[in-house]
């Protein structure tokens, strides 16, 4: 019964943290996300977990906690060290708990304080910053910029190309009466102008290339894992990109008229219209 409380407790701890941080993979792997709102939502889910550390939030976790008994490591692993021996039932709990999510709160952190994630947030800065108002400031970033792309965009045509930018997307803006918050949509209203910037163009795409700006790569292996799975290995390549395919937009496929798709079908030549007829 010692073990199925432990158990127990272990159960509804992991519950706890995994429902939280389920939440924040489910962000991240957002196709509309930004590095801030990335940023944002990895800071809400350590503060949450730093406030639950207090020992008000935990008491629910157990029913009338017993300590278990004190039991001595088995001697090919003894070494110096001498069993902890606690005072009560609550402070063995308290202790595992308070352990386990400090434990997560440090790889949270450590996940997102690595140094080349506050240069990615400049460089996000100033792509947004250039595209919705004046690039006044904009110099700021430049070091960032020649610190990221090294020798593959020339800065000084950038530096040009930002007031042309600024005057570019003023008129998109206005036109469409939208406010441009992620670089997304700026790589596609840009297709347009991809001749007339072709240095913030590269910007764009060496940004999109960073697996921390998007979960494309990650949500695509994960439909592949989900899709040629064991029982299905054997498929012909041309059948796996037919399957993912139909997987990946099935928001889209949804949408689509299925009868429309029979009507095609079938009145696309005489023999299956004279096989189908009756189910137009």
């Amino acid at each position: 019964m010692n073990k199925f409380d432990y158990f127990s407790f272990g159960l509804k701890l992991g519950h706890l943290i995994f429902t939280d941080t389920e939440k924040l993979s489910c962000a991240l792997q957002s196709s509309d996300c930004c590095l801030q709102d990335v940023f944002c939502a990895a800071e809400a889910i350590i503060y949450h977990f730093r406030r639950i550390q207090v020992v008000q939030d935990n008491e629910g976790l157990t029913e009338k906690p017993i300590l278990p008994r004190l039991r001595r490591p088995p001697r090919r692993y003894e070494s110096n060290t001498i069993p902890v021996n606690y005072a009560s039932c609550e402070d063995f709990y308290q202790k595992q708990y308070v352990e386990t999510l400090e434990i997560i709160i440090n790889m949270l952190q450590t996940r997102f304080t690595q140094k080349n994630f506050k240069m990615l947030c400049e460089v996000e800065n100033f792509i947004l910053n250039i595209s919705n108002k004046s690039p006044d400031g904009s110099n700021d970033y430049i070091k960032t910029i020649m610190d990221f792309c090294h020798d593959d965009i020339d800065i000084e045509r950038l530096k040009s190309e930002a007031f042309m930018i600024s005057d570019f997307f003023k008129v998109v803006i206005n036109t469409n009466q939208m406010k441009i918050k992620l670089i997304t949509k700026i790589s596609t209203v840009c297709e347009i102008g991809q001749q007339m910037f072709q240095e913030f163009d590269k910007l764009i795409r060496l940004y999109l290339t960073i697996p921390i700006t998007t979960a494309t790569s990650e949500r695509a292996f994960s439909a592949l894992n989900r899709v040629k799975n064991t029982l299905r290995n054997s498929m012909t390549q041309s059948r796996l990109n037919h399957c993912l395919l139909a997987h990946i937009y099935k928001e889209k496929l949804d949408k689509i008229d299925r009868n429309q798709i029979m009507s095609t079908f079938i009145s696309s030549n005489e023999q299956r219209q004279a096989l189908f007829r009756l189910m137009l």
